[in-house]
């Protein structure tokens, strides 16, 4: 290029930084069909981690899967088996509807569901506990071959403590040894030790094996935990599983554990109905007395009034008199209750409460209130609650937290109870003024009449009310002794459990897509860590953010053939044009041909990316000429010396004359890759022990020449900082329109950052997927502490890493490997 030509480049100032517009990487976001926005963006880019860390992510995969494949192998077979029960009233269909009224209040319209309160009763305490007791569930095998099954008539006191039994199991019988003592038996025959019995009735197949004597509580909780009760939809039938390693016991649990909630569902009704029988007796002998009296005083006045009959013209007025008397003596009962429930609240201690006020609210007419009756369920729902807390050698202090909650809960309850008493109290006490009024004006009339017909129609008016009392009593009374007699429940058993015939198999496919999903995610977690711990310049916008530095170009992969060869001659070789001393015109040498891209195939969509980072310095260049570069890169391996070497070509192709020199006086490659001898070099020429002629090599690339390294020198940072390299500099620059200088790595030592500081610019080669992020900022920091002038920097990508990355450079790579 002309001096003419370099005159007419549009110029910018000092103060411009050299990056080409179509450098720039901002991150974008477009609106409109057709248009990336920021979510597909991060979505790619998060999509690009699990590509580029996909060996990772299947490692991660294949482990979690071979780990629940192993786990399941070594699994030990489980069984499960499952009873149908349904929830019914069989005892109130056959005792004619008594106590509907109660149990409408558990589930009509209101907040309590009864078949989820009857599984509560299911896995309460008690109906385990006797499962507990019944099955054996106390003593547990340790894992050793041993199944509890295989022991008969089980029985573990409830004063035992909890213990390790060792068993012993010989030809003839079975022996066993334990904190308190020793015990022996033949097979079939009974063993004892200390509260402890069972029966091995055959040899288990195993010598010897331990049995753990659990406390019986932690029994329970434990099979409070295995046993799953739950209601199917829209049924009232309920499914009761349990599961476990033995196969003979699972359905011996779920069968006790069913027949304890049905013995148990069917004692609560029975005492229910007991005690509502017992309310009801005492109420009819009390009426039975009334009606004797009552007839006996008619009987009485009859005989001393010898009035044997009433008149008939007044029997209506009388038959609706002895209707509001007995609706005023029910008004009274009522009244009588209420003011009961409200002794019972005041004079009751704490936990007393709900046993003092339990036959009241059982009569028919308090039955019959369902707020009355809801309030008292619910405080005694709290004392149990409160009495579970606080009883038993476990039990919280009154001072719990919990405990004091439920206390508070009682005293509002109770409250709210006493409140709504006495409001029905009010109710009933204007119903009887009411009443009183109706009977005064009834009375009246009935006055008019004699009175001896007045005082045998009063008495057989009340002769008539205690008949009617009587009769209902004895039918409800007769009612609840039907109930107390029915030996049925809400509980009817649909299906008993049955032995499993096989272990459970369902769950495996399940536990190995879980592995799956374990290994993805620890997979990804792991690639997305990796990608974050990952401190290399992976990519042109991480070189530019990085190093805050233009991007001037990117070098992708070359097509390395391999072997040596010379340049643009005839046979592939290349014919070094050398004069001088020791080296004839037209002599040959070797050279590295596949590096040299420019050459070797200068038209290929390689060499292209060479002209681009010169066409790229040509329009960064600022108001002074750019006539000296120099080429390094912050570590070594990174690719400067080829890409100075095919840079210097590409200048040279343009019509402009070059000048390469090797300045890497330590570990010097330019020679090699041109194919001639290393001395004399430049180390030659400034130290004058050569001359111009001796150490330039022509190449046949038109308009280039070449300086290799020299004689290795004893100081080369003293060499190439020295007067005697700026007068070289100065020489260079009056031969040739541009000088391109390959010098060491920056981390080498000063060497690089000297002739920065001597020359126009500087070019600095980084390595994608190599160069550390750091040791890139310490090089452009290292460059401007001596005053050199960056001017941008080219991504090396000889690993083709830059596809993973971005799907351009995938389209662009795929350029560069078809060609034309």
């Amino acid at each position: 290029m002309s001096e003419h030509d370099r005159e007419n480049l549009p110029a910018r100032s000092d103060d411009e930084a050299p990056r080409p517009a179509y450098a720039s990487h901002e991150p974008r976001s477009y609106e409109g069909n057709g248009h990336v926005a920021d979510d597909e963006i991060e979505l790619r880019e998060l999509l690009g981690v699990l590509v580029r860390r996909k060996w990772m992510v299947l490692a991660f995969v294949a482990a979690a899967v071979a780990g629940t494949g192993l786990l399941i192998h070594f699994e030990e077979p489980t069984y499960r088996a499952q009873a149908l029960v349904r929830m019914e009233d069989t005892q109130r269909a056959m005792a004619g509807g008594l106590d509907q009224a109660a149990r409408e209040r558990l589930g009509g319209g209101s907040a309590v569901d009864p078949l989820r309160s009857q599984l509560q009763v299911l896995t309460s305490a008690q109906v385990l506990g006797q499962t507990v007791d019944q099955v054996g569930l106390r003593l547990a095998p340790i894992d050793n071959g041993l199944f509890l099954s295989q022991l008969q008539d089980i029985q573990v006191d409830a004063s035992v403590p909890p213990d390790t039994l060792a068993l012993e199991f010989g030809a003839e019988g079975v022996s066993v040894q334990g904190g308190a003592g020793t015990a022996e038996a033949a097979y079939g025959e009974p063993l004892e030790l200390a509260g402890v019995r069972f029966t091995v009735p055959r040899h288990p197949g195993v010598d010897q094996a331990l049995l753990q004597v659990r406390h019986r509580q932690r029994a329970v909780d434990r099979l409070r935990d295995d046993l799953q009760a739950r209601p199917r939809e829209e049924t009232d039938v309920v499914e009761v599983e349990y599961t476990s390693r033995d196969p003979e016991l699972v359905h011996q649990v779920v069968n006790a554990a069913v027949e304890a909630f049905r013995e148990r569902n069917v004692q609560t009704a029975r005492q229910d109905a007991e005690r509502r029988r017992v309310f009801l007796e005492e109420q009819m002998d009390q009426a039975d007395s009334l009606l004797s009296d009552a007839q006996r005083t008619l009987s009485d006045f009859r005989s001393r009034e010898r009035v044997y009959s009433s008149q008939e013209w007044f029997a209506a007025q009388q038959e609706g008199l002895m209707n509001l008397e007995v609706r005023r003596e029910e008004l009274d009962a009522d009244r009588g209750m209420y003011r009961s429930i409200l002794d019972g609240l005041q004079e009751a201690e704490p936990g007393e409460m709900s046993s003092r006020l339990e036959s009241l609210v059982a009569s028919p007419e308090i039955a019959e209130n369902p707020v009355v009756a809801g309030l008292f369920d619910q405080l005694v729902r709290y004392e149990a609650s409160r009495d579970s807390l606080v009883s038993g050698p476990w039990g919280a202090s009154r001072d719990n937290p919990d405990v004091r909650s439920l206390e508070e809960q009682i005293m509002s309850t109770r409250d709210r109870l006493e409140g709504t008493v006495r409001s029905h109290m009010g109710s009933v006490d204007a119903r009887i003024e009411a009443l009183d009024d109706l009977m005064g004006r009834t009375s009246a009339q009935i006055a008019e009449l004699p009175e001896v017909e007045a005082e045998e129609a009063r008495l057989v008016q009340r002769v008539r009310s205690m008949e009617s009392t009587v009769d209902q009593l004895r039918e409800e009374f007769q009612r609840a002794r039907i109930s107390e007699a029915v030996e049925a429940g809400q509980v009817d058993v649909i299906d008993l459990a049955s032995a499993p015939l096989e272990p459970e198999g369902a769950g495996r496919a399940l536990k190995l897509t879980l592995g799956l999903m374990l290994g993805l995610m620890l997979g990804g977690g792991a690639a997305f860590l990796a990608e974050t711990l990952n401190t290399r310049i992976r990519q042109r916008e991480d070189m530019e953010s990085t190093l805050q530095v233009a991007s001037l170009g990117v070098v992708p992969r070359l097509p390395i053939n391999g072997g040596s060869g010379a340049f643009a001659g005839a046979g592939g070789r290349v014919r070094g044009l050398i004069g001088g001393k020791g080296n004839g015109a037209g002599s040959s040498v070797n050279g590295s041909m596949g590096e040299l891209v420019t050459v070797s195939d200068a038209q290929s969509p390689h060499a292209e990316a060479f002209r681009t980072i010169r066409t790229n310095l040509l329009f960064s260049e600022s108001v002074r000429s750019l006539r000296t570069l120099v080429c390094t890169s912050p570590t070594p391996a990174e690719g400067k010396t080829t890409t100075t070497a095919n840079l210097a070509v590409a200048y040279a192709q343009q019509g402009v004359r070059v000048l390469l020199v090797d300045c890497d006086l330590r570990k010097s490659r330019v020679h090699k890759l041109f194919g001639f001898p290393r001395e004399p070099g430049l180390t030659d020429l400034v130290l004058g022990k050569a001359s111009w002629e001796e150490c330039c090599r022509e190449i046949s690339v038109e308009g280039m020449d070449v300086l290799g390294a020299g004689t290795h020198p004893p100081n080369p940072s003293e060499l190439l900082g020295g007067a005697r390299m700026r007068k070289a500099l100065d020489a260079f620059r009056e031969r040739y329109d541009m000088v391109l200088l390959d010098t060491p790595p920056l981390i080498a030592g000063p060497d690089a950052a000297i002739l920065g500081s001597l020359c126009d610019g500087v070019l600095l080669v980084v390595r994608a997927g190599q160069t550390e992020r750091e040791a890139g900022q310490q090089a452009v920091r290292q460059l401007h502490t001596v005053g050199a002038r960056v001017l941008g920097a080219v991504l090396n990508d000889p690993d083709g890493e830059l596809p993973k990355y971005s799907s351009y450079y995938s389209y662009q790579y795929k350029y560069y490997s078809e060609g034309d």
